[in-house]
């Protein structure tokens, strides 16, 4: 006879963080992912105190330069819109900036080798800025160079996973 007490395991989930989106969890089945980064940055926040955190995959750096009505329309798709929008969702959800682990990936140089337009390092440095302008401290970040990386925020226990092509995975 089975016992009716024992409660079943929760299901894992792994939600994609595509390109230009951003996903926002405090279930601890589940783990946020981003593949294949690029000159864009993954952004991963989490607050270990509310054990809530955020994914953002922005591919351009800022929407006022480059497309301030592209930007109301899809806002996640720039660092400068994508980022107020993270940290509006964390704070609803009641994560306070003080706890909050922040860890960075991408930036790289795919298309452009002649370092030409250099978007990834564009990106990177909006990102940079305006972290700093909130007073945050980046825990580690894997940027730059010309692989593709995965970035994957486990939310059981705010561990940010990071894969660079053809290295070891780095856990922070």
């Amino acid at each position: 006879m089975l016992n009716a007490h024992i409660s079943p395991k929760p299901v894992a989930v792994m939600t994609a963080v595509n390109f230009g989106q951003l996903k926002i969890s405090r279930n601890p089945a589940e783990t946020l992912v981003a593949f294949t980064i690029g000159s864009g940055i993954a952004v991963c926040i989490y607050d270990p105190v509310t054990h809530c955190g955020g994914l953002l995959n922005c591919v351009l750096p800022d929407s006022s330069k480059l497309s301030p009505s592209k930007a109301q329309i899809q806002p996640y798709m720039f660092a400068d819109t994508g980022l107020a929008a993270l940290f509006n969702a964390l704070h609803d959800l009641g994560a306070l900036k003080k706890n909050f682990k922040v860890v960075l990936a991408g930036g790289a140089q795919i298309i452009d080798q002649t370092a030409e337009f250099n978007i990834g390092r564009k990106n990177h440095q909006a990102v940079i800025s305006f972290l700093k302008s909130e007073h945050l401290a980046i825990q580690y970040a894997d940027i730059g160079g010309i692989f593709l990386r995965t970035l994957r925020l486990d939310m059981s226990n705010g561990d940010t996973i990071i894969q660079t092509l053809g290295q070891k995975e780095v856990t922070v």
